[in-house]
């Protein structure tokens, strides 16, 4: 305990309320805090407190602690002997070599996309990683806590113009973009988002102007918008009663019926299509030279990848349990809208995440963690790492061709 110099009775006020010196006292306070003895060691005092904020720490955290430090051992990031040691080390090491973890998980993935990009990229945006212990009510408290890796994303779009690239490459192009999409569990085509049922009056607002342009209603944007609110005509009388909005919601929607992608482009070659074009043209100076060439051949090793990971587990192997999680209505597979040069897909994609925010959704997808199955999840990561590769090398592509074309 600390003790310090009392003060002699004489130096007390009489009503000893306060006790203070007299004012005539003439104190070194310098010499008053020199005479203070430690009766214990203080440093012990503080480390023992720290281990048992570790302890209490690691108990409440255990199973996410240990989960993440498997996939890690999985991933090859974490060694046996680093295992032993942090163990050995108790509780305040472990809580060590598990914030470790995190940060060699998020360094790996990150890598291993920016190894298909090329090139450093400070606008790489990765995706966001949590373990978490999964809230499970019918579960008995002494039972085993199921964990998962949650992983959400910012919402993002990405503006690529295949118009006017060669016709035939540009469908490649557009078919890996989709296998891409639906090995990796994310992205979504800009002409795709009427069917995500997020912004689910969209599909019905296209089918009720194709039936009256079909119908052979040539009225006007403005016609048609006072021609469906007089009727209460659905969908538009459910989200609005303002003609001058409805005429600029029915131009935006005769843009995407004008300007539709499957009709420019036509049928996109499926897997089997891609790999004979890409065998037929490899020796062509016209298409290997062209800046598609590369992400065309990185699409199908990421491919091979792929297919070689679901012989080796299951062919129904998906990365995320479900299109959304346990976590959001929203999965990761929306949080990045690509567009293929359309002028009304940026549209499309603000509405889109202006949906979710109102919501109150983030695009957020879960992996369940089995500790008896973490080199499934390690797979399942180096699967997204990749797909976020590829669709970034998408985006440099682009962006090195506006900057060739200014």
């Amino acid at each position: 305990m600390c003790s310090v110099p009392a003060f002699e009775n004489d130096q007390i006020e009489a009503n000893g309320v306060n006790p203070r010196p007299r004012a005539n006292l003439a104190l070194d306070l310098n010499v008053l805090f020199k005479e203070v003895r430690l009766d214990f060691d203080l440093r012990s005092l503080i480390d023992g407190i720290v281990e048992q904020q570790a302890i209490q720490l690691f108990r409440q955290n255990r199973a996410v602690f240990s989960t993440a430090i498997l996939l890690a051992y999985e991933m090859g990031l974490v060694t046996p002997a680093e295992i032993d040691e942090h163990f050995a080390g108790g509780s305040q090491a472990l809580t060590g070599l598990y914030r470790e973890s995190l940060k060699r998980i998020d360094a790996k993935l990150n890598a291993v996309a920016q190894a298909i990009v090329g090139e450093d990229d400070d606008d790489f945006e990765v995706i966001a990683f949590e373990f978490r212990v999964r809230e499970d009510y019918g579960r008995s408290e002494a039972g085993p806590q199921p964990v998962d890796l949650v992983m959400a994303l910012n919402a993002r779009f990405t503006q690529l113009d295949l118009i006017e690239v060669d016709r035939a490459l540009a469908k490649v192009v557009i078919g890996c973009i989709r296998y891409i999409q639906d090995f990796g569990e994310i992205g979504i085509c800009a002409c795709d988002i009427q069917r995500t049922g997020i912004g689910f009056f969209l599909e019905d607002e296209l089918s009720e102007l194709k039936a009256e342009i079909n119908g052979g209603n040539n009225a006007s944007d403005r016609e048609l918008a006072e021609l469906f609110l007089e009727r209460g005509q659905y969908p538009f009388s459910e989200f609005t009663d303002d003609a001058d909005y409805l005429e600029e919601r029915i131009e935006l929607l005769r843009r995407i019926i004008n300007n539709d992608p499957e009709k420019l482009f036509g049928d996109i070659p499926d897997l089997k299509g891609i790999r004979a074009f890409h065998r037929l043209h490899k020796q062509q100076d016209a298409y290997v030279t062209s800046p598609w060439w590369p992400f065309i051949e990185e699409s199908l090793a990421f491919i091979r990848f792929v297919e070689k990971i679901k012989k080796n587990h299951h062919p129904e192997f998906t990365i995320f349990d479900s299109t959304g999680s346990f976590y959001s209505d929203c999965g990761i597979g929306v949080g990045h809208a690509i567009g293929f040069g359309f002028d009304w897909e940026d549209t499309l994609a603000a509405e889109l995440y202006e949906d979710i925010a109102n919501a109150g959704e983030t695009p957020m997808s879960s992996i369940a963690l089995n500790p008896i199955a973490l080199n499934q999840t390690a797979d399942k990561l180096m699967i997204l790492a990749k797909a976020r590769g590829l669709i970034r090398l998408a985006e440099m592509i682009q962006i090195n061709q506006q900057g060739d074309d200014d």
